[in-house]
């Protein structure tokens, strides 16, 4: 410890009662010298940001990107609800760059998925049906496609939607999996799956029977089939076709 001058600051022992270079009287009391090489902490100043270390500042960086990312993934959300109609793509591979457009209904469907020459076996609500094509891929799952004409026979898309599944049902092998109602661009559509059992093979066959149109308009049936482990493999692949419809 030692005394400081208060006068010219010199340093005095700490028993010294006037300062050796000045002959100031000293005080009574002792001010303590910092160590050497060691100077006073002052605080930071300005604003928050500045006051922050490195890491503080990086950590907010990150975080305030993902919170950005975040919002912006809810908004397109938010904006755009039915993004998944303009995706034709299934998983990685399988690109669905072949449009089908005839009679008012356009859809795409895979590239090496090929034409029937004749004319397939269609379950649908009646006689007055109009068949349009039949499409297969090389795993057996084909695509039945007909039309009918609701304001000819004076029936609703709901109505019609219940005969196809009575006509369906009305096979004694037949049996209802699911009954759901979506909407896909707009359109209401009507989708049903069924288990149908060869008599001859007695293999179990899946039915996906999708009826969409416009009221008092035109009706279209789209029909997929296949054995159940393909159907069922091409779960997703039926999705992205329909989700891909469009009536004009």
């Amino acid at each position: 410890m030692s005394k400081i001058c208060p006068n010219c600051k010199s340093e005095n022992e700490d028993s010294a009662e006037f300062c050796q270079e000045c002959g100031t009287k000293l005080p009574q009391y002792s001010y303590s010298v910092p160590p050497a090489g060691e100077e006073k902490t002052e605080p930071k100043k300005g604003n928050w940001w500045s006051k922050q270390t490195n890491t503080v500042k990086v950590l907010t960086i990150v975080g305030g990107c993902c919170i950005g990312l975040i919002v912006i993934i809810g908004l397109l959300a938010v904006l755009f609800p039915d993004a998944t109609t303009f995706n034709y793509y299934v998983g990685d591979t399988t690109a669905l760059t072949k449009t089908f457009s005839q009679n008012g209904l356009t859809f795409n469907y895979p590239d090496d998925w090929q034409t029937a020459t004749s004319q397939g076996d269609i379950v649908s609500s009646g006689s007055s049906v109009q068949y349009l094509t039949s499409l297969y891929g090389s795993d057996g799952l084909t695509l039945h496609v007909s039309m009918g004409d609701l304001a000819a026979v004076g029936a609703t898309m709901a109505q019609a939607k219940e005969a196809t599944k009575t006509n369906i049902q009305g096979g004694s092998s037949a049996k209802l999996l699911s009954d759901t109602q979506t909407t896909v661009n707009g359109l209401t559509m009507y989708k049903m799956i069924f288990t149908l059992t060869d008599p001859t093979s007695n293999q179990e066959n899946k039915v996906l029977t999708a009826i969409t149109g416009r009221e008092g308009q035109k009706v279209y049936y789209l029909q997929f089939i296949a054995e159940t482990s393909v159907f069922d493999n091409n779960q997703k692949l039926m999705d992205n076709i329909l989700n891909s419809v469009k009536v004009s």
